[in-house]
């Protein structure tokens, strides 16, 4: 029989329960001890990533499999622990974590979160095509905590503890470059720690990947011109980009294709034609642009840039909710 704090307890449970769901994907939140619960939550969308910052009592989070439909979006939820121990699951991994600690979920798989103390913790749901060819070394790492305290992992800790600190001030306008930072240090972080790093990546591997990313927008960037700078035949460059999810050169082409999709999007670059854009990542041939672009994604260029602009404009504060009592 429950007290009736038991039963305020519950109550607030579920309005973060409602709050939580609508952010990112449905879970179920219940309230783990007696008394009264106090929970806040305050989000900001920037572009395509949702990021919110929850700070409660003690409470479990779990996505069932039952909760779980095709019509969810496809995130991995990366969360930062301020404060407040916790307990992860999914699937066959359990793990403690600490305050600091980096963890991520796969939200298409059913996983448990056990907050047993306060906690202040950010939350980010990344949609698992913004990370392209990473998504399943991180989602290979799911409920196993990172420590924050060396190289990019602490610079993703910085980044999203200042960014929880402003939820209220992210700009529109910078949105999708914000995500996109967001995602690359990501990228860093969990390539620094993976055990898939010394057999899929090299010192030289990571000079040619940082080398493309940076002259993208040049139309002659090739297999040849990569292999010619760095000292290597094309041949040594593919067998370096074997065993990824994309060869050599679809890996460039993804890359290119995702800028331009992120650029025609922008309202900031609303005044530059597809065509303008697409030749400043490296691609010229209108109609191989929009070739690639159907392929890729299902629409030409002009198309997803239609639709951005007639799409309702997200405020960059989603929701704010402070159930206390």
């Amino acid at each position: 029989m429950r007290t009736d704090n038991a039963h305020a307890a519950l109550g607030w449970a579920e309005e973060l329960q409602t709050v939580a769901s609508a952010i990112l994907v449905p879970m179920r939140v219940a309230a783990t001890r007696a008394g009264s619960f106090r929970a806040s939550v305050e989000s900001a969308s920037a572009g395509p990533v949702t990021v919110a910052r929850i700070r409660s009592s003690p409470h479990l989070v779990a996505r069932e499999a039952c909760a779980i439909t095709s019509t969810d979006p496809d995130l991995l939820m990366v969360t930062l622990h301020g404060s407040g121990p916790a307990t992860v699951v999914q699937e066959s991994r359990q793990r403690r974590v600490a305050p600091g600690d980096l963890v991520t979920f796969d939200t298409g798989r059913p996983y448990r979160l056990d907050v047993t103390g306060p906690c202040d913790v950010i939350v980010s749901g990344l949609p698992r095509a913004m990370l392209g060819a990473h998504a399943d070394l991180i989602a290979r790492r799911t409920a196993a905590p990172l420590p924050t305290d060396t190289g990019a992992r602490a610079l993703v800790a910085a980044f999203l503890s200042g960014l929880g600190e402003q939820l209220d001030s992210v700009p529109a306008s910078s949105g999708t470059h914000l995500a996109d930072a967001m995602v690359a240090l990501l990228i860093a972080a969990f390539a620094e720690t993976s055990a898939e790093r010394t057999e899929m990546s090299t010192p030289l591997t990571e000079r040619i990947i940082a080398y493309v990313r940076a002259n993208l927008g040049d139309p002659d960037l090739s297999v040849e011109s990569v292999a010619r700078r760095h000292g290597i035949s094309p041949r040594h460059l593919h067998q370096l980009f074997r065993g990824r999810d994309f060869t050599f050169t679809a890996w460039v082409r993804h890359e290119r294709l995702h800028r331009i999709r992120r650029d025609v999007t922008a309202p900031s670059l609303a005044h530059r034609t597809v065509a303008a854009i697409a030749a400043s990542w490296g691609i010229h041939d209108a109609d191989h642009l929009g070739r690639l672009f159907r392929a890729e994604f299902g629409h030409t260029a002009m198309e997803i840039r239609d639709a951005a602009r007639t799409a309702p404009r997200k405020p960059a504060h989603r929701s704010s909710a402070t159930p206390s009592r």
